[in-house]
């Protein structure tokens, strides 16, 4: 899915989710603004990609996450109390994806190369 497209599906989605006032972060804006007290443990290996990023989800006190359709693969992690925007940066780097977030609480996943 290229990147217009993926855009596209997040901001059909995000849209009536995000408030008016609310507003998308720059671009280069990475996992960083996520809540950065909250602390990951995950212990998996060969875990599909996309059962690892809603474990990341739930730890990381992220209410919506929309994940590209194409977002395929599977990952092998040990964290323990590693800070959410630092284990979603490695998850997000290892598998070769990237973020977009739309809100505090609205994060786009997708291949890197869209």
């Amino acid at each position: 899915m290229n990147r217009r497209a993926l855009l596209a599906l997040a901001l059909v989605v995000a849209v009536p989710l995000a408030a008016a006032t609310e507003k998308r972060l720059d671009k280069r804006a990475k996992v960083t603004s996520l809540q950065s007290e909250r602390k990951v443990t995950i212990d998996v290996k060969d875990a599909e990609v996309r059962v690892i990023l809603k474990d990341l989800q739930k730890q990381c006190g992220v209410r919506n996450l929309m994940i590209d359709p194409e977002v395929q693969g599977k990952g092998t992690f040990l964290f323990r109390g590693v800070p959410c925007p630092q284990a979603w940066n490695t998850v997000l780097r290892s598998l070769g994806l990237d973020s977009r977030i739309y809100t505090n609480s609205v994060v786009t996943v997708g291949s890197r190369n869209d």
